[in-house]
């Protein structure tokens, strides 16, 4: 009875055993699946090459895992339970163990790739904006030479403009002095011609004679004064003298006193004067003050001409304001001799000597900055 027992406990603990192995089993597949999914995350995350080879290495241990538990069978339930669970922790430990070193390759090699990536943009990007910079560099260089030249341009046209209103030669000297230095400023060969040609007109400004304008202006309002001053005289008779007692005489002679004495009440009523100029002849009062005046205005004129630089007019105007003086010469000749004289002098005056004509450096200098715009880069 005890023999048939025996046989019975066997019975029953082996199947206990087999129970416990395909737990274990279960729990490594299980184990082994929620590993492929991590593994299969970390593969979707750092690529798919890469997950694809983990996920065929774990199709192998799941090739192994079905061999070892149709190895089973043959195998005492005790023996496969600890077959069975050395080797699911060491396939586990491998798995995990590969996978956290495959992990860390793709890790590194992700990151060495990423770090190469961000070098060579990095490199791209420092040779594009040095490529920017240069160009901006260059562009710069001819925006700031063609700045200058337009400004040397305008200071070259101020200097023409200021000789050709105001005969301003000093402004002119100082305005082209500014617009020399501009150029220098630039360094640009090509203006050489162009400040060559300033120096030449600077040279031709400064041998320009000077005129004196406050001491001509002076001396015309000098000469108005005098003409002021000239006066006419009226009313001036000869005198004649008293008859003495006229002693006895014949009746003939008598009659010719009588005569004489007549004539001689009569002229003091009619006065004859002998005058060489029409015009004198006529002289008034009003008429003196009107050439007085008419000479006054005509000198006025000249110094209106003279600070214009108008010699045609200086000269004419000088030359009426003398006709008028002249009027004068006989009441007044000592004050008429002085005036013409003075008036004689001031028309010897250059007030208009010839000035350079700045137009061909102003234009030569505009076709070399026009042609310097041209040749920027694009």
């Amino acid at each position: 009875m005890t023999e048939p027992a025996e046989p019975e406990h066997v019975e029953t603990s082996q199947p206990s055993a087999a129970r416990r192995g395909g737990q274990w089993v279960g729990r490594m597949l299980f184990a082994t699946l929620l590993m492929l999914a991590c593994l299969g995350a970390a593969g979707y995350w750092f690529g798919w090459p890469w997950a694809e080879q983990t996920w065929q290495r774990f199709e192998a241990m799941e090739s192994k895992l079905g061999s070892i538990e149709q190895k089973e069978t043959a195998t005492p339930p005790a023996e496969i339970a600890k077959i069975a669970t050395a080797s699911a922790d060491r396939e586990i430990r491998n798995a995990i163990a590969s996978a956290e070193s495959e992990w860390r390759r793709a890790l590194a090699e992700s990151s060495a790739r990423q770090n190469a990536e961000r070098a060579e943009s990095a490199r791209q990007i420092s040779n594009r904006m040095k490529r920017v910079e240069d160009q901006v560099d260059r562009l710069l260089a001819v925006d700031r030479r063609a700045w200058l030249g337009q400004e040397a341009i305008f200071l070259t046209r101020l200097a023409g403009q200021r000789l050709l209103v105001a005969r301003d030669v000093d402004a002119a000297l100082s305005l082209l002095g500014q617009a020399d230095e501009l150029l220098r400023d630039t360094g640009e060969p090509r203006f050489e011609s162009a400040r060559l040609a300033i120096a030449r007109d600077r040279a031709a400004l400064a041998a320009v004679p000077s005129v004196d304008q406050v001491g001509l202006y002076a001396r015309l309002s000098a000469i108005i004064d005098q003409v002021d001053q000239l006066q006419l005289e009226f009313g001036k008779h000869e005198t004649k003298d008293t008859p003495g007692p006229v002693p006895e005489r014949s009746w003939w002679d008598q009659a010719s006193a009588g005569w004489r004495a007549a004539l001689a009440a009569l002229s003091n009523h009619l006065i004859i004067r002998r005058r060489s100029d029409e015009i004198a002849q006529l002289m008034t009062p009003e008429w003196a003050a009107l050439a007085r005046q008419n000479a006054r205005m005509l000198l006025e004129q000249a110094q209106i001409a003279m600070l214009s630089a108008n010699q045609e007019l200086f000269e004419q105007s000088l030359g009426r304001a003398t006709d008028f003086v002249t009027l004068f010469v006989e009441q007044d000749p000592e004050r008429v001799t002085s005036l013409v004289e003075g008036i004689e002098s001031l028309r010897g005056e250059d007030i208009a000597p010839a000035l350079p004509n700045l137009t061909d450096t102003r234009s030569l200098l505009e076709s070399q900055v026009e042609r310097l715009g041209a040749e920027a880069p694009r």
